[in-house]
């Protein structure tokens, strides 16, 4: 699985870059019977069909080795036996051999990029370094030395080689173009250089990766971001945390002289609100409550107490369990709705459900015209506090109130009455469901085996597989894992023989076959074949 998982990543890396590509100018030297050939190994490796694929490009190496298309097909070829698994045949009778017989062709530098890259995905790492440093020596300005320089940093990564890895991202972040291709590599190298340079106390080389990547608007927002990690992780320790607070420090100098001088204009304003925002979370980032503090008495100060900024205030205080303390900001609010509603909240968020069903019936009491809104958080608590009579009460009074919707909330109470073990029950109310067919009957069936009604269960399966034929491959499924339960050992072998025979390429297919294997001993081909020996 792991090798699947490694092709995989080569295959998008190849389309990604273009490499398995070939330009339209060279497409245009080909002849016509060259481009019929070309074109129907082509079609073969876009359906993945890498035997056959590989068959066609090696005719066309047969019958038009002096053709232009000769080293692409070769590259194809060699991609396809990368596909099928076989990295060394690729590397020394495939790639290589482009470089050898082609070595002025395009596709030269792309098979010497994937001769290290496959190394690398063989677990080869030292041969994979070399082939990426000569190719980093021969191609320095190719697009392909972006693609090798990223394969080194993980390779850098696995053996915990920071040295190499800074060096890299040095290269990817102030040296290498920035062309389309090239750029989210180059925007990544920057944003990691400048996370370890806050870390290892080189500030100013860290904003400078930074405003590589972010105009100077946008720098205070991303000297938060990649700031914010480092400064968290260094205060978490004694040893480091002096060294953590002179970041934060140094952070928040620099976006306080990023702030517009000029408030009047509604924009700068309200950039200069989220600036001051920025400086009050890297603070929060240091562990330094008095300094949150302090920033936003300053910001009340300065703008005024706006919900946006209480509310800010409020998770701050969450963040380091004062919930009491978020709770009385909560009710500074100027939308007394909303801060009711966020002190409900926060006393879901603390697990005190009873509480927070008394102040969501005060928020109710602050919005009548609105039940719908908040009776379901209501009764959520009641479901959470396990007082399933009165959530279910609730929720009929919500049919009651949503006359459009009120199937919506007759599903929340089977829902309830099955979280409660109410099996019976939920069976009675699903089956008023009938609009949320074929849900309805998949929860009806399951309460049906938990009551170990297997025959009500299997009718229930068998009217999903009529009615949702999408559904069939599960249900079908499900029929054999309920004579499974039922001890019934005959007809569950034959119910998820079905599966696989019918649905061969469906995941429960799969499943059904894994199981027949690891609880029957039955090994069946996918498609209803059965191996030899077995029954």
């Amino acid at each position: 699985m792991a090798v699947l998982v490694v092709l995989a990543a080569i295959a998008a890396s190849a389309r990604a870059a273009g490499l398995d590509e070939m330009s339209l100018e060279r497409w245009k030297e080909l002849r016509e019977v060259e481009r019929y050939q070309l074109q129907i190994a082509e079609g073969y490796y876009r359906e993945k069909k890498w035997k056959v694929a590989a068959a066609e490009y090696e005719k066309f190496l047969t019958l038009y080795e002096r053709s232009e298309g000769g080293p692409y097909a070769q590259l194809k070829w060699s991609l396809c036996q990368v596909h099928l698994r076989n990295l060394n045949t690729a590397i020394k009778d495939g790639f290589q051999s482009v470089i050898d017989y082609w070595p002025d062709s395009p596709d030269a530098v792309a098979a010497a990029y994937f001769i290290g890259r496959s190394y690398k995905d063989i677990g080869e790492p030292g041969k994979a370094k070399k082939a990426h440093a000569e190719l980093l020596s021969k191609h320095p300005k190719h697009l392909v030395s972006v693609y090798a320089m990223v394969d080194l940093i993980d390779i850098a990564n696995v053996e915990q080689d920071e040295k190499t890895k800074v060096e890299l991202w040095k290269k990817l972040t102030f040296e290498t173009e920035r062309t389309r291709e090239a750029n989210n590599y180059c925007v990544q190298a920057s944003q990691a250089l400048a996370a370890h340079q806050f870390t290892n106390d080189a500030f100013d080389e860290g904003v400078k990766a930074l405003e590589t990547t972010y105009n100077e608007e946008q720098m205070p927002y991303h000297l938060l971001v990649y700031a914010q990690g480092p400064i968290a992780n260094l205060t978490a320790a004694e040893n480091t945390k002096a060294q953590g607070e002179k970041l934060a420090d140094q952070a928040v100098a620099y976006v306080r002289a990023k702030l517009p001088a000029d408030l009047s204009n509604e924009e700068l304003k309200k950039r200069a609100l989220q600036y001051w925002f920025y400086t009050a979370d890297l603070c929060a980032a240091s562990r330094r409550a008095e300094k949150v503090l302090e920033t936003y008495q300053q910001i009340e100060q300065k703008f005024g107490a706006s919900d946006e900024m209480l509310g800010r205030l409020a998770g701050w205080h969450k963040s380091i369990a004062k919930w009491d303390e978020a709770r009385q900001i909560y009710g500074r609010f100027q939308d007394k709705i909303e801060g009711a509603n966020q002190i409900a909240y926060s006393f879901h968020q603390q697990g005190q459900y009873d509480q927070a069903v008394a102040a969501y019936q005060q928020v109710l009491a602050l919005d009548p015209q609105n039940p719908v809104k908040w009776k379901p958080s209501i009764a959520w608590n009641y479901r959470h506090a396990h007082k399933w009579p009165q959530a279910i009460a609730v929720y009929e009074e919500l049919i009651r109130d949503d006359v459009k919707e009120p199937h919506r909330w007759r599903w929340e109470i089977a829902q309830v009455h099955e979280g409660a073990g109410q099996w019976k029950e939920a069976i009675g109310v699903y089956r008023q469901c009938e609009t949320q067919f074929p849900q309805n009957c998949q929860r009806m069936a399951e309460c049906h085996r938990r009551l170990k009604e297997w025959n009500e269960a299997i009718l229930l399966y068998n009217q999903i597989i009529g009615g949702a034929p999408q559904q069939a491959p599960w249900a079908l499924y499900q029929i054999g894992m309920t004579r499974h339960d039922a001890e019934q050992k005959e007809l569950a072998i034959s119910a998820l023989q079905q599966v696989c025979k019918r649905f061969p390429k469906d995941d429960w297919a799969s499943r059904a076959h894994a199981f027949l294997q690891s609880e029957y001993k039955i090994n069946i081909t996918l498609g209803g074949a059965t191996d030899e020996g077995e029954r």
